[in-house]
């Protein structure tokens, strides 16, 4: 059976979805002229090396046409990562992203798990999770990861990618919820690729502009680097609507920055409401969702989320992420103030004593 990671509306058409990290202030104005605009060109194949869309995306990162590969969404750059690498083990720093292992697996790779600890709030500690790793192999982190939405501070970060490549490693950062990071604790690895040319940074676009039917991210990386993927990538990974959509999203840096500026007052507003209840542990973020714990053993994961799903509200139980106890964790989007509200509502109205 396919992985599930949240987004799964067409069971509750009309609910709110908390259980997919988007813009909840959805796409920039104009977005549906564009398509409807080009809506002619799906006649046709996507132009096949898909230049305009990598000329768009480059001047988004600062980087040569030639670092920017598109795919499918970033999940579908991961399984093709590790089609190309077919690494013999990787190290996945979990709790995080699970497509990372079932892509390793996938290709018949081994998986050593880097454990980050609740207790020192889902933050590396050390790095004994990468000492022993061997060239060929791969390194997957989330930066600010999902699900515990903590960003790695700079430091570390970079000490992580130095380690890994003195050993002959090839590091892959997702960057998927960047967008969503403050200006002050904002820190892209694509200015480290001229000094690690075998990192791989994925970016999405579909989170930042809430356009995830379009399916579009892409893997920013050293042009020697994007011409061995792109080997083995399918023809035409990316649709035309989704290019065209992108060519012309990677310009709208305005509408990015004022959203972003809005979400970070969502969340300050949502993380002081559910810091009020009783019966959950909330987590620090630094992206557009939050981790909670729950305390009250009685109301797992899927028990709250049937309860809240009966008053039209999805939430994503995380008993599938490595590294988190079954039962015990759930994962909140930030979404609009009055629709906030009405989670902490909700919640409020369920479990026991969280008033």
């Amino acid at each position: 059976m396919k992985a599930t990671h949240g987004g799964n509306i067409w069971e509750a058409l009309g609910a709110l979805d908390f259980s997919a990290d988007l813009n909840p202030l959805g796409p920039p104005p104009g977005l549906e002229t564009v398509l409807r605009e080009g809506w002619s060109e799906v006649s046709f194949y996507p132009e096949p090396t898909y230049r305009n869309l990598r000329r768009a995306l480059a001047g988004r990162e600062g980087v040569d046409p030639a670092c920017i590969l598109p795919g499918n969404g970033t999940a579908d750059l991961i399984h093709l990562i590790t089609r190309w690498k077919k690494p013999r083990r990787a190290v996945v720093c979990v709790p995080t992203f699970t497509e990372y292992e079932r892509a390793v697996l996938a290709d018949g790779g081994d998986l050593s798990l880097w454990f980050l600890r609740a207790e020192e709030g889902f933050l590396p500690g050390s790095l004994s999770g990468i000492e022993k790793m061997r060239e060929g192999e791969l390194l997957f982190l989330c930066n600010p990861n999902n699900p515990t939405g903590r960003i790695w501070p700079e430091g570390r970060l970079l000490e992580s990618l130095e380690r890994c490549d003195r050993l002959g490693g090839m590091a892959v950062v997702d960057e998927a919820y960047m967008d969503f990071v403050a200006d002050n604790l904002r820190t892209s690895a694509v200015r480290w690729l001229r000094r690690f040319p075998r990192l791989i940074v994925l970016r999405s676009m579909t989170k930042a502009f809430a356009v995830p039917g379009l399916r579009l991210g892409y893997a920013v990386a050293a042009p020697e680097v994007v011409e061995s993927l792109s080997r083995v990538q399918p023809p035409w990974p990316v649709n035309g609507p989704a290019a065209l959509a992108g060519s012309w999203l990677a310009e709208q840096r305005e509408y990015l920055e004022t959203c972003r500026r809005s979400i970070l007052s969502f969340r300050e507003l949502l993380r002081e409401q559910l810091s009020g209840l009783s019966g959950i542990h909330l987590f620090p973020s630094e992206a557009n969702f939050f981790l909670l714990r729950l305390l009250d053993s009685a109301w797992p994961g899927a028990r709250l989320a049937a309860a809240l799903a009966e008053r039209e509200i999805l939430v994503r139980v995380c008993d599938d992420f490595t590294g988190l106890q079954p039962g015990r964790f759930i994962r909140v989007a930030v979404r609009k103030p009055d629709e906030n509200e009405r989670l902490v509502s909700a919640l409020r109205e369920v479990l026991p004593h969280a008033g």
